[in-house]
């Protein structure tokens, strides 16, 4: 199968990379390299710089996702540190207040935030460097400033008209939010610098604590400080399968990261990289692998320590085998959009000189996730209560203690016992459909990393249960042969042509033996 390869260079190195989601997070990923760090430190660098450049994304209040593999003890281990559903909040509790669903944003929408938690699970158990040093970048840029971005400043722009703290904290001291302009958050500052110094006790106890509870209680929120006591992090075995002379790796329940192994098991029924597969055919088998996927997704993800996702048999050759054979019905099949929630994520990656590698996601949610900001911390409270449902016969229903099942997903990728590739992407549920479309065009296209970010992509909607309901669609970004696009539509698909880069920004490094 042809593909026009990118104009832009590949980024080589001998000694380690680092891909994240703004230069400035990169950047400080690298300079730890360069002192000697490990792959996880440097993740944590650049993960701490993400949660200041990246506010509307990522944050303290907000959950995290990680696969970590270390070249010694040569195993891929995965951390869970999405936080669960407050002590106070049930069915019965939302049902009580005429309320069919949970809120998309407000007090009602926050979950126990757990980044903080994994970032220093992160450091505990893998990393080699101070943890002062590794936030020092990010405290300076939470500080001193940096310089407004694009979707910041689209962000500040959209919500400060309906939410007055987006516009003191952010809209107020810089004026017209145009790129270019310094952002400061003295609050985040000070709040990442007392994590620095007093680890968890930093942020789940004490003034930082207070401040987070009393703002979303005094808005009608359940979240108590007893909430906040347990450690939300947990090292889990990360789910694998094989997909042709390659081992997948990626996350557990409750991330929703089954589901990219389950379509590459699917897909794996045709030979994609044989040349012998045309363009149509093969987005006509993965856009199937993904809405029987989808369909599983909904029926079984959530929480483990509830109920069962079944996931070895979700991601069994066998179960592969019988979905594969209703592709042409489920092409057929009518379903009803969901409006996406959740595309403001961002994720990184690094390796290191000694082999290891880390695959890291990091979320608040939606844009400004709860859009409650915890009193002058800076902290902005995720939404991802909202994930779970109120129907208690269903899959992913709330529970007091329970986590929401996640978008979030990593993988990583090795070949003959050794460490290949690492990537992943934000977008909410375009995440594992990126995710499958990057797989395939290095593993069967041969496609080098930045050729293989760029190619056009596609994204099927619905994803997760509907909340709005939208005709179902297949958007397909400009740049696919309009006879590719004809050729799906006589198959049934209801495609519409979106600008490039609509769907999520891919990060990828792949070792070259």
């Amino acid at each position: 199968m042809n593909f026009t390869k990118s104009a832009r260079p590949v980024i080589m190195g001998r000694n380690g990379m680092v891909a994240a989601g703004h230069s400035l997070g990169a950047l400080a990923g690298v300079r730890v390299l360069q002192e000697g760090g490990n792959a996880v430190d440097a993740a944590l660098a650049a993960a701490f710089v993400m949660a200041v450049v990246k506010p509307e994304a990522c944050g303290p209040g907000g959950d995290l996702f990680a696969l970590v593999f270390m070249k010694k003890n040569g195993k891929v281990e995965a951390i869970n540190s999405s936080g669960p559903a407050p002590a106070n909040a049930s069915i019965e509790y939302f049902r009580e207040r005429g309320l069919k669903s949970i809120p998309t944003s407000g007090p009602l929408s926050v979950a126990v935030p757990g980044a903080v938690d994994g970032w220093l699970e992160l450091h505990r158990k893998y990393g080699t460097k101070d943890l002062n040093r590794l936030m020092a970048d990010a405290i300076r840029l939470a500080r001193g400033g940096f310089a407004l971005h694009l979707e910041l400043a689209e962000a500040i722009e959209e919500l400060s008209a309906q939410f007055s703290w987006v516009d003191r904290c952010f809209r107020q001291p810089i004026g017209a939010p145009e790129p270019g302009k310094l952002v400061v958050q003295k609050g985040l500052a000070d709040v990442l610098e007392t994590i620095s110094l007093k680890g968890r006790d930093g942020f789940y106890a004490g003034e930082v604590a207070d401040n987070i509870c009393r703002t979303i209680q005094a808005e009608g929120g359940v979240l108590t400080q007893d909430d906040l006591k347990p450690t939300v992090a947990q090292w889990l075995e990360p789910l694998s399968t094989s997909y042709r002379d390659y081992l997948i790796f990626e996350q557990p329940p409750v991330s929703q990261g089954f589901m990219v192994l389950e379509m590459l098991n699917i897909i794996e029924g045709w030979p994609l990289q044989s040349g012998a597969i045309n363009r149509a055919d093969s987005i006509h088998y993965q856009v199937g692998a993904k809405k029987l996927a989808f369909e599983d997704r909904i029926r079984h993800l959530e929480d483990p320590t509830f109920g069962d996702p079944k996931i070895a048999m979700l991601i069994s050759k066998k179960h592969a085998e019988t979905r594969r054979a209703l592709l042409n019905d489920v092409t057929r099949r009518p379903q009803m959009a969901a409006r996406g929630l959740g595309g403001d994520t961002t994720y990184l990656c690094a390796t290191d000189r000694d082999g290891n590698a880390i695959s890291l996601i990091q979320s608040i949610f939606a844009a400004f996730g709860s859009r409650v900001i915890a009193g002058n911390t800076g902290v902005i409270m995720n939404n991802r209560l909202c994930s779970c449902g109120l129907d208690p016969s269903k899959a992913n229903s709330l529970k007091p203690g329970k986590r929401p099942a996640h978008t979030l997903n990593t993988y990583m990728v090795f070949r003959d016992g050794e460490f290949f590739a690492v990537g992943g992407s934000p977008g909410a549920d375009d995440q594992p459909q990126t995710n499958l479309q990057i797989l395939h065009n290095i593993l069967d296209l041969g496609m080098d990393p930045q050729t293989a970010v760029e190619a056009p992509r596609w994204s099927h909607q619905p994803g997760t249960p509907p909340r709005d309901q939208l005709p179902e669609q297949l958007r397909m970004e400009a740049g696919f042969d309009r006879r590719v696009i004809e050729d799906l539509r006589t198959r049934g698909h209801k495609v519409s042509v979106v600008d490039r880069w609509s769907f999520g920004s891919a990060k990828l490094i792949v070792r070259d033996s």
